[in-house]
């Protein structure tokens, strides 16, 4: 009976036994495995960072963009296969402005790389992070340019299609109009007066036909212009003089701010300077009294210009808001309804973008977004120091 007593007392001490001599041996393996795994992690950091990447060079050459690695001094430590295609040799220990001034133009093309060739690529820098230097990433955009400029010729073409069909009812009107005064005037009987005021109506109509078709001729023409530099400084002075007798005769407020930045545009200085005037004139018809016109002008972080030309008008609804943008679309009995149609075409021929904010008695406000010449230059020169 002791024995049985006995037997049953010990059964567990030894199930408990046997648990920790298993506990103890999985403790063991998993300090080998932790011991194993530090000994790596020891190996890989007594290498230099700059090198990590290498650890697995076909991952690194398969990447289908060009990818450089530059030093703290500029120079270039490393490069996939994709970039040294397109660099040539020699490229380590290269100066990576030296780089550029050997394979690229001079001259940037919409803020990107051009080589001699027609080749454009899109360029995007990044720090090491981990140390001094820099990761440059660079893709062929060429195909993609060329697919974009197409695309926005043959809307061009759609939107002429449709232009035309409106065009003899869009002069039709104020031409019946000019020649119904014209043919007054031809009456002997009539006062000299009424004279007068008929052929100044008449003049009136006419000049409204030629900047119906002023306006088409610059959408028709595609965006397509003759650029130069110019200062941001430049372009709203020569804007605050065109619109100084309107907003006199208005008595009207203009406030710029920001027209001092030290930053230049490429681009047709005509073309946005009619783009931002008509702008400007569409918000002051749009206030009835006490009109306050209020242009903002900065530089984002992204390195483009951003242009805000705010009013104090009517503002409008969501349905108009939708269509603004469209050819022959006006609220205006008298209005072409291309106005904004050839500002958005101006302001997109220079690579930016336009959006409208607006809701009704609230006014009204424009947004454009420009590349700033003096920011695509810094992401290259960023690189060369």
């Amino acid at each position: 009976m002791e024995n049985i007593k006995q037997n049953i007392d010990e059964s567990p001490l030894q199930n408990l036994q046997s648990a920790f001599e298993q506990f103890n041996r999985l403790s063991q393996s998993l300090n080998a495995s932790v011991d194993r795994i530090n000994h790596n992690v020891e190996r890989v950091n007594s290498l230099p960072r700059e090198w990590h990447h290498a650890a697995n060079p076909q991952l690194f050459d398969a990447i289908p963009g060009g990818v450089v690695v530059l030093d703290r001094h500029g120079l270039v430590v490393e490069a996939n296969d994709s970039a040294r295609q397109l660099l040539g040799k020699p490229v380590y220990q290269q100066a990576w402005r030296d780089l550029v001034k050997r394979v690229f133009l001079a001259e940037l093309d919409q803020g990107e790389l051009k080589t001699a060739d027609g080749r454009q690529f899109s360029l995007s820098t990044r720090p090491l992070g981990y140390a001094p230097g820099q990761v440059l990433l660079f893709s062929e955009v060429t195909q993609t340019r060329e697919l974009q400029r197409t695309a926005q010729q043959n809307l061009h073409l759609v939107t002429m299609g449709k232009m035309m069909a409106s065009l003899a009812h869009q002069i039709r009107t104020p031409l019946a109009s000019s020649m119904l005064y014209l043919s007054q005037c031809v009456e002997s009987s009539l006062e000299h007066e009424t004279i007068q005021s008929f052929c100044q109506k008449a003049l009136a109509r006419t000049r409204h036909i030629e900047k119906l078709i002023n306006d088409m001729l610059v959408f028709a023409h595609g965006g397509q212009f003759v650029t130069t530099r110019f200062s941001v400084t430049e372009l709203f002075s020569e804007l605050n003089d065109q619109l100084m007798p309107q907003l006199q005769q208005r008595v009207a407020k203009l406030r710029v701010s920001g027209q001092e930045c030290s930053v230049e545009l490429q681009g047709n200085k005509d073309a946005l300077l009619g783009a931002l005037g008509n702008l400007c004139m569409n918000a002051l018809q749009a206030c009835e009294q006490e009109a306050r016109i209020e242009i903002a002008i900065q530089r984002t972080r992204q390195g483009l210009l951003s242009i805000s030309i705010k009013d104090n008008g009517c503002g409008m609804d969501r349905a108009t808001r939708t269509h603004v943008f469209d050819p022959f679309f006006s609220t205006k009995t008298d209005g072409t309804g291309l106005g904004l149609a050839v500002v958005k075409a101006v302001i997109e021929s220079h690579q930016g973008r336009i959006a409208v904010y607006s809701r009704p008695g609230r006014g009204c406000r424009f947004r454009i977004f420009l590349p700033c010449r003096q920011a695509m230059a810094t992401q290259i020169s960023s690189t060369r120091n």
